[in-house]
């Protein structure tokens, strides 16, 4: 029986069109929380990110896997705290300093600073609808926890740091993006963290999805579902593709999984 789910949020709970959770999918949310199933975010956007897009409106979920599972929290505090470490950060701040053409997002739990702004990068937040963060320096990222490092090159860069950082995984999420996390690392860790905490198994989550770095919860999840508009890497993982995002694929499988009846 499933007890909680977990929700990726660009391209599954928003829409790059539609910026903000639905009416429908806010209602949804909140009927089967108020049901008893726990509802979880699972994204690679940081806790501030969350906040100052008000993407997910006044809804309150049950728990928070942030940064690609790096760093998880509820109501009582921080469960999985997993940041970069510093000897992959300082070479990743070489990187940045030999080759100033380049622009990364550095991202802890509660700030987050861009190395430099132009219209690559501006092109990409627009993509994102979220505003420039600010500006600090490389050197920012051996001052505090970096839970993901995120260069915004295409791929013929990308191995500019991925060969001087051997203690971390990656992932592509934009044609000009990849999140850079800890070995060990990435949305299923998060969920397993969040499974321990809540006393879950497998076969009584369910996971929603639509990008590369979901393949990984897909696959955890006992039942796992795809969004129209996903990738077909996370479609064909899925146990279920649904309709797109913007067609509430979410509230069409809740109701296809029996969470909801069809007169909700």
């Amino acid at each position: 029986m499933i007890k909680a789910a977990f929700f990726d949020v660009d391209g599954t709970l928003v829409s790059f069109q539609q910026t903000q959770l639905s009416d429908r999918l806010r209602a949804d949310l909140l009927a089967i929380q108020a049901k008893g199933f726990k509802i979880v975010v699972c994204t690679g956007r940081a806790r501030q990110d969350l906040a100052r897009t008000g993407m997910l409106r006044d809804v309150e979920f049950d728990g928070y896997i942030t940064l690609n599972g790096q760093c998880c929290y509820d109501r009582e505090g921080i469960y999985r705290d997993i940041p970069i470490c510093r000897e992959d950060l300082e070479a990743a701040r070489q990187v940045l300093r030999s080759n100033p053409r380049l622009a990364a997002l550095m991202e802890g739990d509660g700030q987050s600073y861009l190395t430099k702004i132009d219209d690559r990068v501006r092109d990409i937040y627009k993509f994102l609808h979220t505003k420039l963060f600010d500006i600090r320096p490389p050197e920012w990222m051996l001052e505090t926890k970096i839970y993901q490092f995120v260069p915004l090159v295409g791929p013929e860069d990308e191995d500019l740091f991925l060969s001087v950082m051997p203690h971390c995984i990656h992932t592509r999420w934009h044609p000009k993006g990849i999140d850079i996390l800890p070995k060990g690392g990435g949305k299923a860790s998060g969920i397993q963290a969040a499974m321990e905490r809540y006393g879950l198994s497998a076969d009584e989550i369910m996971a929603f999805g639509d990008g590369e770095n979901d393949i990984t919860m897909l696959e955890l999840a006992g039942t796992s579902v795809a969004m129209g508009n996903g990738v077909e890497l996370a479609k064909a993982q899925a146990d279920y593709v649904t309709a797109s995002v913007d067609e509430d694929g979410v509230s069409q499988a809740l109701r296809h999984f029996g969470l909801l009846s069809a007169l909700n």
